[in-house]
């Protein structure tokens, strides 16, 4: 066992965020009374990808972050309604929607049956992380659930990962290993915390960023091999 902890991401590591956010952004549209357009969902993505990374350097809260994106979204479309009610609605739709990465409950099965402990450590919100982890049954794989929004802090910020390792009595750095799709929040704040990394690349993106994954992998399954 080369690693005793392992540090997972939510979306997109272990949820398929990208579909479940695509359903419940349909159905978002549909309750509103809006026509559905093609590229509204781009357009809406444009915005929501602008705030999080706003987020993520600290310079909004995730308050502000829920209305922001909607806001944007209504003005570009050029339509008046309220983004704190749509925040609302879109996030109830998300948890509703909720659906897992093939082969992710196989993972935690088997890493859980062979001993490891485990975390998600993620960047989402309060009203969809844990009330989906607990829709899809997944409570009982983690020790501990880390919640950016309950905590205030986020991921790549070093003091993210130091609330962590408090929460699992702080293991050695050397036998913890963080598992995530974020080049910018998941491999940067490992590497800048000192733990080893490995990104979950499924569609062989290529990294333009200054972080420095440990591990590449494209299917969850290849962690086996590597922890």
């Amino acid at each position: 066992m080369k690693y005793s902890h392992l540090l997972f991401d939510a979306d997109n590591t272990l949820f398929d965020f990208d579909g479940s956010s695509k359903k419940a952004f349909d159905q978002f549209i549909q309750h509103i009374g809006l026509d559905p357009k093609e590229d509204y969902y781009r357009i809406y993505q444009i915005g929501n990808h602008q705030v999080w990374n706003d987020f993520e350097q600290g310079k909004l809260t995730t308050e502000i972050l829920r209305w922001k994106r909607f806001d944007l979204f209504f003005k570009s479309i050029g339509v008046d309604r309220d983004p704190h009610k749509a925040n609302t609605l879109y996030l109830g739709f998300l948890v509703d929607f909720a659906s897992l990465i093939p082969g992710a409950r196989e993972l935690l099965d088997n890493l859980k049956r062979n001993g490891y402990t485990l975390a998600i450590i993620t960047n989402g919100l309060k009203e969809v992380q844990k009330p989906r982890i607990k829709k899809k049954n997944l409570t009982h794989y983690f020790n501990s659930i880390i919640v950016s929004d309950e905590i205030g802090i986020a991921k790549p910020d070093p003091l993210f990962f130091e609330i962590t390792a408090d929460t699992l009595m702080h293991p050695d750095k050397k036998k913890v290993l963080v598992i995530g799709d974020s080049l910018t929040s998941d491999m940067q704040g490992g590497n800048n915390y000192g733990y080893d990394t490995c990104w979950y690349n499924p569609r062989g993106k290529e990294n333009k960023s200054t972080a420095r994954p440990t591990y590449v992998v494209t299917q969850l399954q290849e962690i086996l091999k590597i922890v």
